[in-house]
Order: structure tokens, then sequence, then C-alpha cells
């Protein structure tokens, strides 16, 4: 009994430590929302415009910090696609979760 109880004890204070970091989790993770709207807002109703004022020569520096340029073909698409992944595997996760307190 006492080797079970101070495994669930040792259980609990790592929830106790992760609690803050998950907490964070939770601000972060409306900050890349918030991110991918704007970016979603910009592909969704911008970027056409401007790659084709771009392709018929406008004057516009593309480079970056390492990262891909907006502008390249699938640079936008591609991280609206990983947020989405991602999305929908912190639903089922939480889902799952929520799941086994159901009475």
């Amino acid at each position: 009994m006492q080797k079970r109880i101070d495994e669930i004890q040792s259980k609990y204070r790592e929830w106790c430590e992760l609690l803050p970091q998950l907490e964070a989790d939770i601000a972060r993770w409306k900050h890349a929302a918030s991110l991918m709207q704007d970016m979603d807002d910009f592909y969704t109703n911008e970027y056409q415009v401007c790659h084709q004022a771009i392709e018929e020569g406008a004057d516009v520096d593309l480079r970056t910090q390492g990262e891909y340029s907006i502008m390249s073909e699938d640079a936008l698409w591609n991280a609206l696609g990983e947020f989405h992944q991602l999305a929908w595997e912190h639903l089922r996760s939480s889902v799952n979760a929520l799941d086994r307190y159901q009475g």
C-alpha cells in the first residue's frame, strides 16, 4: 500500500509542477491561433493580389530571417495545414480526457 501511495504522490507532485506550464501552453495556443487567423485572412484576401503585383515587377523585398517567405508558393498553406493538424490533435486529446469522466 505504501508503495502505491508514494507512486501516486509522485504523480501528483509532477502534475503540480506541470500545471503552470499547461496554463502557459493555453495562452501560447491562443496566441498561435490569433497569428494563424491573421495569416489565413491574408492568404484568403490579399495573397493573390500581392503575388500578381510581384509577378508584374512590384519592388518588394522578400528577404527573411531564415524562414520561408510568405510569398513562396506553399509557406502559408503549409503553416495553415500544420496548425489544423495540431488543432485536431489537441481536440482529440481533450475529448479523450473528458470522456473518461462521463458518468
